[in-house]
């Protein structure tokens, strides 16, 4: 069974179709997309590779998270910058267009994470972003940041008002999208009952896990296998993190074989050497994780982005993305070794994995 059922977790391989229109135009309501992957593909999926044949595949993506820049839908103000003034989220929803149009470009589609206040000013002001990105097949997921959602100190509040706002902020990117089911979230990581909570508000996938006080993420989280931890940690006891639950609601996503703990804030130090010498890391951070890639198991590799970020030169606006795309995953791509895949659909990959390989540890 598992042999039909495996190629229909993972991404197909599209063509780049036209550019997306205006997402200015206000519309009365957004119709409701059931999925945001597209169709499966007739060809041999990762996963089943990864079962069969003897083949160890890396699944690829690249998330994108959108912050909560301004007052949110709680009443709590974050952020530099403020969505509630047109120019700056006109800004970034083209900002987001491009890295989209430019991941398309190379067959690939993204894990879009939002929250309030871009998916709030979005429905007011009638912008059908998130519905274009998740009719052309990007995932819409939920970036959580507590703080600005719970207020001060929000590790000490209850499962009931995590699972509340949550709920309320996914209710916002249904909203907002067209999208029916969200999965995927990043966020919370300090709070030792986000994955209770998480499973109260329906979602079921998660990664990108980051120490918010230090800007670090051991390395015990690291690595290429997803596994179901046995629950949530408060950045000390990483015990139940990291132990693996054959039973547990949630799938985490390791971001791959990375090699030092601030891996996910680098980019934004002077002493890492700037975009250059960051794509630099990420590219010898994928052949690791290659290198590191397991025949028979699922295998996933990761990096995240912000609506602006590597915009580098105005002539060529996010040059450095498109470099690394062109250079390192495309012809990795070609090769077989890598494949794309939305989050959701890496761990729809492990779930079918944990099915066909029941007695097999995932790490």
């Amino acid at each position: 069974m598992n042999r039909f059922l495996l190629p229909l977790v993972l991404i197909a391989l599209v063509s780049l179709a036209c550019s997306l229109t205006s997402t200015a135009t206000p519309t009365a309501e957004i119709p409701p997309v059931e999925t945001a992957a597209p169709p499966p593909i007739p060809i041999e999926a990762a996963a089943e590779a990864t079962v069969s044949s003897g083949k160890a595949v890396l699944l690829f993506t690249i998330g994108m998270h959108i912050e909560p820049m301004g007052e949110t839908a709680q009443g709590y103000k974050s952020g530099k910058g403020d969505y509630h003034q047109p120019p700056f989220f006109q800004r970034q929803v083209q900002d987001i267009l491009v890295v989209t149009q430019i991941v398309e470009a190379h067959g690939g589609r993204m894990t879009i994470q939002a929250q309030s206040p871009f998916t709030s000013v979005a429905i007011e002001s009638g912008n059908t972003l998130l519905a274009d990105l998740a009719a052309r097949g990007h995932e819409i997921a939920l970036h959580f940041h507590e703080d600005a959602h719970l207020g001060k100190k929000p590790e000490s509040l209850s499962v009931q008002q995590w699972c509340a706002v949550m709920k309320q902020e996914i209710a916002l990117i249904q909203q907002a999208s067209g999208v029916s089911i969200i999965r995927y979230w990043s966020g919370g990581n300090l709070y030792v009952d986000v994955y209770e909570a998480a499973e109260c508000a329906g979602l079921d996938v998660n990664s990108d896990w980051k120490n918010p006080r230090l800007q670090e993420t051991p390395l015990e989280f690291v690595g290429v296998n997803p596994w179901r931890p046995a629950g949530g940690t408060d950045g000390v006891d990483l015990s139940a993190f990291t132990q693996h639950d054959p039973n547990g609601a949630i799938i985490f996503l390791p971001e791959g074989q990375y090699d030092k703990t601030n891996f996910a804030s680098m980019r934004r130090s002077n002493a890492a050497g700037g975009d250059e010498a960051y794509f630099e890391y990420l590219k010898q951070s994928l052949y690791a994780s290659l290198a590191a890639a397991d025949a028979g198991k699922v295998n996933v590799f990761h990096f995240t982005v912000h609506p602006g970020e590597f915009r580098g030169d105005p002539q060529t606006p996010f040059g450095v993305i498109e470099k690394f795309l062109t250079e390192v995953v495309d012809p990795l791509i070609a090769s077989g070794q890598v494949q794309w895949a939305t989050f959701s659909q890496m761990a729809d990959a492990f779930a079918a994995w944990e099915q066909a390989s029941p007695s097999v540890a995932p790490r």
